[in-house]
């Protein structure tokens, strides 16, 4: 038993807009764009944010471990709530005992870093999750650039699969970039000014001193994450004197800067890909910089297959449709007409009441007939029996098409309004509302997992409620 990072995730969101496209709406008015237009970003549905997000890396983290983690902390820069705990959210969505401690981590970009470099010091088992859905305006850089996407470690005592061996941090309130409170876009500064006073003068310091203490040369460092450019990256690897092509892929061609999480994303994806042995450096940057040493462990190898960003980036869905995107950010509004007028108001004694059915996804299965059924009941619908049904998470299970409808007249900010019933092993069936398919794509029989997505909006009292929809299979 040692201390260090037992698991690994990642998640991002199947939906991506080509570049192109941002260029062909807006680049009569901002030609600059050209330069930035290849490839693909990460677009995160209108049912997903930086919580449901960052609970996808959670199960991509804990699936088939056995560990069930008392701590949880989340860190972003989008969290839907201001008030409200959206870590504990996220802890019922994994179905984690109500004992957990919960912590939300915000107000910089390297707030993930940072934490990782507090865990490294050690400390409690705790889940480190990481997510952003940072939203930005059309025609900007930031339009192109940007992503959405999560991330998370399962760090503390047992097996560890990477091993700390050590870590520095840096506050310097050099301002690159910022978002005040009431904000709804990032403000950047010019980038070379950033690279000249920020990268290469701050993240040395860092790199260094984390490498003097663990007493291993610069030159022996196998991969180095880094949360910048390539521009950026090349002149850091120049400045250190390390080889570029040891400079971890910042995935910016598929999915962007998904800012708090892209350090977490790139470290996920090295670890799913390094060998045994092999040292990675994370550098996190924002008004200061991290750097954390790992050292990876023969055990790797037993939780690298289908963990990570992989299989997300391998199995993403290219829109060229650049007023959809502006649709499901809520940067056009679009006249759905009478059918999207409605009072969404969540009766939040009775959501206390059902909280962990609702976000568990919490059914109940009989001791006498074996019946799963969701929600739970004081009766058995199956053999009638009383008081029978202990509980079990749906959550995690595949399901399978009975019957659907694609609704053109229902309102749902990403038409047709597909829902049906999806059974389940064992007898549950529940209808649900589907999410991430296309017209046409739903057929009876199909298998489905269940992902953890926004149900709808309050605008009127600025609330959203969370639920389980069932969605296609990867691959």
């Amino acid at each position: 038993m040692s201390y260090g990072i037992l698991s690994f995730g990642a998640y991002i969101p199947p939906l991506r807009l080509s570049r192109q496209a941002i260029l062909s709406a807006v680049g009569w008015a901002v030609p600059s764009l050209r330069g930035l237009a290849a490839g693909e970003r990460s677009v995160a549905n209108w049912d997903e944010d930086a919580l449901t997000m960052a609970v996808e890396a959670g199960r991509d983290c804990l699936r088939d471990i056995g560990v069930v983690p008392p701590h949880v902390a989340l860190a972003s820069t989008t969290l839907p709530f201001a008030d409200r705990s959206n870590s504990g959210v996220i802890a019922d969505a994994l179905n984690l005992d109500n004992r957990v401690a919960t912590e939300d981590l915000a107000g910089s970009r390297r707030a993930a870093t940072s934490a990782l470099a507090r865990m490294a010091h050690g400390g409690q088992t705790s889940l480190l999750l990481a997510s952003d859905c940072r939203e930005t305006r059309p025609g900007s850089a930031q339009d192109m650039l940007y992503g959405h996407g999560a991330a998370a470690l399962l760090v503390g005592e047992g097996r560890p699969v990477a091993v700390f061996l050590g870590s520095a941090s840096r506050h310097e309130d050099l301002v690159d970039q910022y978002r005040a409170s009431d904000a709804d876009f990032d403000y950047s500064l010019e980038e070379r000014w950033v690279r000249e006073e920020g990268y290469l003068k701050i993240v040395p310091e860092v790199i260094e001193e984390v490498a003097k203490g663990a007493g291993v040369s610069l030159s022996d460092i196998d991969h180095v994450v880094l949360h910048g450019s390539i521009d950026t990256a090349r002149a850091l690897a120049k400045r250190l004197g390390i080889d570029i092509k040891r400079f971890a892929d910042t995935l910016g061609g598929k999915v962007g800067d998904c800012g708090v999480a892209q350090p977490m994303i790139m470290l996920s994806k090295v670890l799913a890909e390094a060998g045994v042995n092999e040292r990675i450096l994370v550098v996190g940057f924002g008004q200061g910089a991290d750097a954390v040493l790992l050292e990876t462990t023969p055990l790797l190898s037993t939780m690298q297959a289908g963990r990570g960003p992989q299989h997300y980036l391998d199995h993403g869905r290219v829109s060229d449709n650049y007023t959809y995107f502006l649709s499901l950010r809520g940067q056009i509004d679009i006249d759905f007409g009478l059918r999207s007028e409605r009072d969404n108001r969540t009766a939040l004694s009775a959501y206390y009441r059902k909280r962990r059915d609702i976000n568990s996804m919490l059914g109940g299965r009989c001791r006498v007939c074996n019946t799963l059924q969701f929600p739970r009941s004081l009766v058995c619908v199956k053999c009638a029996s009383s008081d029978s049904q202990d509980g079990e998470s749906l959550s995690n299970l595949l399901g399978r098409v009975k019957s659907f409808t694609e609704d053109w007249l229902a309102y749902t900010p990403s038409p047709p309004y597909i829902y049906g019933n999806v059974e389940f092993a064992d007898g549950a069936n529940i209808m649900l509302e589907f999410t991430d398919f296309t017209a046409g794509q739903v057929k009876v029989g199909d298998s489905v997992r269940m992902v953890f997505r926004i149900k709808d909006f309050d605008h009127k009292r600025n609330f959203r409620r969370y639920f389980w929809k069932p969605a296609p299979l990867l691959g």
